[in-house]
C-alpha cells in the first residue's frame, strides 16, 4: 500500500480513537469523509476498507453496521491487525466481554504481539480477566524485562491491588464485570473505563460512564441487587459502583 494510502488509514484510525476517547458521535458531515477515504482502500485492500468502516460504525454507534463490516473484514482478509481493531471497536460500543475474546485472538495471531500490549491491558482489564493481565506481567518478567513504562505499569498495579486486597476467584472478578457491561448496554452508555481508589483502607472499584446523576443511581440500583446474589462472595471491604466520567477535550 502506498504512502499516502497508509496515511489515509492512519487518519481514519486515529480520527476514530478521538473520537471513542472523547464519546462523541461522528457529526454526518465527518463521518461521511472518513467513510469516503476508506472507500480510497478498496481497490488495493478491501478487508482494511471494511475493517475502517467498522471502526466508523462504532462511533456512530451503529452496532450492527460495526459487526457487518468488521464480519466482511475478517472474510476478505487474515491480518491479525483485523481482529485487534474489531476489538477495539467492541470495546468502543462497550461489549467488553467480546472485546477480550477478540483481542485474545488477535494477541495468538500476531507474529510479534508486543506492540499490542497496550490495548490488551487496556481491555482484559475492563473487563475483569485479571488472571490473564498478572499472567501478563508474569510473562514480560520472565523475558527480562526491567522496565515497564507508567502507563503500563498502572494496569498491573492495579489489578495487583485488586487481586490482594479483595481476593475473590478469578472467575468471579469477569462475572462482576458482566454484570456492569449489561447494565451499561442497557442503559446505553457506550465505552467505559475504571478507576480504582483506596479510601480508608477500603477498596473503590469504579466503572466510569457518560450519564447524569439519576442515570448512574439506577445503574448503581441495578448492580447493587446483582452483586447481592453472588454466593458466598464477600464485598464488605470491596466497594463496585458506577460514578460519571470526567471528560477533557479529546478532539482538540
Amino acid at each position: 500500500m502506498s504512502e499516502e494510502l497508509t496515511a489515509v488509514l492512519n487518519n481514519i484510525i486515529d480520527t476514530t480513537e478521538k473520537y471513542a476517547l472523547s464519546q462523541t458521535k461522528l457529526d454526518e458531515l465527518n463521518s461521511q469523509r472518513l467513510k469516503n477515504d476508506a472507500k480510497r482502500l478498496i481497490h488495493i485492500n478491501p478487508s482494511l476498507t471494511a475493517m475502517a468502516l467498522g471502526m466508523i460504525a462504532s462511533v456512530e454507534g451503529d452496532f450492527d453496521e460495526c459487526i457487518k463490516q468488521h464480519t466482511l473484514s475478517l472474510k476478505l482478509g487474515k491480518d491479525p491487525i483485523l481482529n485487534l481493531n474489531y476489538a477495539i471497536s467492541m470495546k468502543t460500543l462497550g461489549h467488553n466481554a467480546e472485546s477480550f475474546r477478540l483481542i485474545e485472538n488477535a494477541m495468538n495471531l500476531l507474529p510479534d504481539p508486543s506492540f499490542a500490549i497496550p490495548v490488551y491491558l487496556m481491555i482484559a482489564t475492563n473487563a475483569g480477566e485479571y488472571e490473564h493481565v498478572q499472567s501478563c506481567e508474569d510473562l514480560l518478567i520472565a523475558k527480562g524485562v526491567t522496565s515497564i513504562p507508567p502507563h503500563l505499569q498502572k494496569y498491573f498495579d492495579d489489578v495487583n491491588t485488586i487481586v490482594r486486597k479483595a481476593p475473590l476467584p478469578f472467575h468471579i472478578y469477569p462475572a462482576i464485570a458482566a454484570m456492569q457491561e449489561t447494565i451499561s448496554l442497557n442503559y446505553k452508555v457506550g465505552l467505559t473505563e475504571y478507576a480504582l481508589e483506596d479510601i480508608d483502607d477500603e477498596l473503590y472499584l469504579w466503572t466510569l460512564v457518560k450519564a447524569d446523576a439519576k442515570t448512574i443511581f439506577l445503574m448503581n440500583a441495578l448492580l447493587e441487587e446483582e452483586l447481592s446474589q453472588l454466593e458466598n462472595i464477600n464485598l464488605d471491604d470491596f466497594h463496585i459502583a458506577f460514578k460519571a466520567k470526567e471528560f477533557k477535550d479529546e478532539l482538540g
